[in-house]
């Protein structure tokens, strides 16, 4: 009797013990389980053509004038998915082409999504008026929006996103041309830069690169 009470006082500490380290054994491989999936989405990343992940650039605070004068700045590209196209209006070739098919681009994907926006910023704000903006962008679709982009001005969206050009105007002449990145950038909704899409353009690669970008953005929120 004495034997048995005092083997069961042993028994029982032995078995909380027990219970404990299976609790915790569950808990660990819960939280590798978790950790493991964490990690599996980042790594997935990488694999998504032009994504900038993990540590995408948060835009700050710029002011500038859109094609109808009005101020334009960080809160209206907060709550939208917004393409940012860098050129000029005097281009002749590399804006229109570019355009034309962000153009394509959106009428597609406007029907599936009401919060995206198409963003052209001048490069060349001396030529590019208000006025000169508003025509050239009612020309490939009456939504975009034209900024008159004042690239020299410290938080301008063209340092921000790191944009470079090069106006070769030596001469200086009315007629000189700009060279400049052909790429799209684009902004999430809560205004980082997550992502690039290179040249050529195609509307259907762009449509292709901004789901994949997109849907993964929106994973992570």
């Amino acid at each position: 009797m004495l034997r048995q009470l005092s083997n069961s006082k042993f028994l029982i500490p032995a078995m909380v013990i027990l219970a404990i380290l299976a609790a915790g054994s569950g808990f660990y491989v819960s939280l590798k389980q978790s950790q493991n999936q964490s990690a599996l989405t980042v790594s997935q990343a990488p694999n998504i053509e032009g994504l900038f992940w993990p540590n995408p650039k948060q835009i700050r605070e710029f002011n500038t004038l859109d094609q109808s004068g009005n101020s334009f700045g960080l809160e209206h590209i907060k709550g939208k998915w917004s393409f940012l196209f860098f050129g000029y209006t005097h281009c002749p070739d590399v804006c229109p082409v570019a355009l034309s098919v962000m153009a394509e681009t959106y009428k597609q994907l406007a029907t599936r999504h009401k919060n995206i926006q198409i963003i052209f910023v001048s490069i060349d704000p001396e030529r590019d008026t208000t006025e000169k903006l508003s025509e050239y962008m009612a020309y490939f679709n009456e939504d975009f929006i034209g900024l008159n982009g004042d690239p020299g001005i410290e938080n301008s969206l063209t340092k921000q996103i790191g944009v470079a050009y090069y106006l070769n105007n030596e001469e200086q002449t009315e007629n000189y041309l700009v060279d400049h990145s052909a790429s799209i950038f684009l902004l999430d909704p809560k205004a980082r830069f997550v992502g690039k899409v290179s040249a050529p353009h195609e509307a259907e690669k762009i449509i292709q690169q901004f789901t994949k970008i997109s849907t993964f953005i929106n994973a992570q929120n």
